[in-house]
């Protein structure tokens, strides 16, 4: 069976999708970008269920005002009036029996996510209203330093988790929140698997054995997060793939050696793709004026078929491409997510 007829059969997740598109479209006078043109193209390309990061620590998802609250917010607010005016096709994952059980034609559920908690404010209540609000996933931190802790920029210090970010990932664990350790830097990660009662993951990153990388993980962290319950999601961002024209086969590599050191049921999709996302500011440390480098062969989703074809060339069956599409992402969303809302 080939990569599209795949597609067709069982639920992809997208386990990291930022919301710059959503600002970027919004900005030039779009009225309803996630409606018009972002679901519809995840649909059409076989997503079913997206980690969507409303919002986060870099500037850009603060629209470049440092005004972190308030623009989570407007980004959580124009989602909130765009799914009802979508017919059904947007819809939001709250509870375990949002995830679908099967491929859903015509709908991609999401699952809104903070990448780093810079909107928190350092407030537990801030927690408990975008709970509230629908936020269901967050990361404690992004690159840098904030109230929760260091990210993989801040190693000079030697800092981890707060007291607050302990505080934040037992709430989180309480109300049935994913928690995603990516960007957290080695401190950190482990203070945090040490604070959580519930599996923890990372939804975007590769493996040190195959690029040493601050943004990837060491063997000893992959093990960690799956000796606990979780998963590690492939990045394709080429500069965490290889030291130079970073393809597809390359982040191939990266997944066969997780599967390897850690079982095929801990490995799935993050993919944090960038193709599509607009301008940057130069605070994050991207050029705006410059197109982002792609890894060769899989640049967006419209390239999951060259993903499954790989995955078939490298020997996995039909089942264990079923599992890295989604179903392990399933599987624990479900240990996670709550039963009914909790507040």
């Amino acid at each position: 069976m080939d990569g599209k007829d795949l597609l067709q059969k069982y639920v992809v997740v997208e386990g990291h999708r930022d919301v710059y598109e959503q600002l970027y479209r919004t900005s030039i006078g779009e009225k309803s970008p996630i409606r018009d043109a972002i679901a519809p193209r995840l649909i059409r390309d076989g997503i079913n269920v997206c980690v969507y990061a409303i919002c986060g620590d870099s500037y850009s998802h603060s629209q470049n005002t440092g005004r972190y609250l308030e623009t989570a917010l407007d980004q959580i607010d124009q989602f909130l009036e765009e799914a009802p005016r979508s017919e059904g096709m947007i819809q939001m994952i709250k509870t375990r029996g949002d995830l679908p059980d099967k491929v859903e034609p015509g709908t991609v559920k999401f699952l809104l996510h903070f990448e780093g908690c810079m909107p928190l404010r350092g407030s537990i209540h801030n927690l408990r209203n975008f709970y509230r609000l629908g936020l269901r996933s967050l990361q404690p931190v992004w690159n840098f330093r904030n109230e929760l802790g260091d990210g993989v920029w801040e190693n000079r210090t030697g800092g981890g988790l707060t007291n607050f970010g302990v505080e934040v990932i037992k709430e989180a664990n309480r109300l049935g929140m994913v928690v995603d350790l990516s960007h957290m830097n080695r401190q950190g990660f482990f203070q945090s698997l040490e604070a959580a009662t519930a599996p923890l993951i990372v939804s975007h990153a590769n493996a040190c054995g195959m690029l040493e990388n601050p943004r990837n993980l060491a063997d000893d962290q992959i093990k960690a997060i799956a000796d606990q319950g979780g998963l590690v999601g492939i990045l394709a961002l080429p500069e965490r793939v290889a030291k130079k024209d970073a393809a597809l086969e390359d982040l191939l590599k990266h997944m066969d050696y997780m599967i390897k050191l850690v079982g095929i049921e801990h490995a799935a999709l993050g993919m944090d793709f960038v193709k599509y996302d607009g301008p940057r500011t130069l605070k994050d440390r991207h050029h705006p004026l410059h197109k982002p480098e792609l890894v060769k062969g899989f640049e967006e989703i419209e390239d999951l078929p060259n993903l499954i074809d790989g995955l078939q060339k490298h020997g996995y069956k039909e089942q264990e491409i079923a599992l890295i599409l989604g179903g392990n992402y399933l599987r624990v969303l479900k240990t996670i997510l709550p039963e009914q809302s909790v507040i």
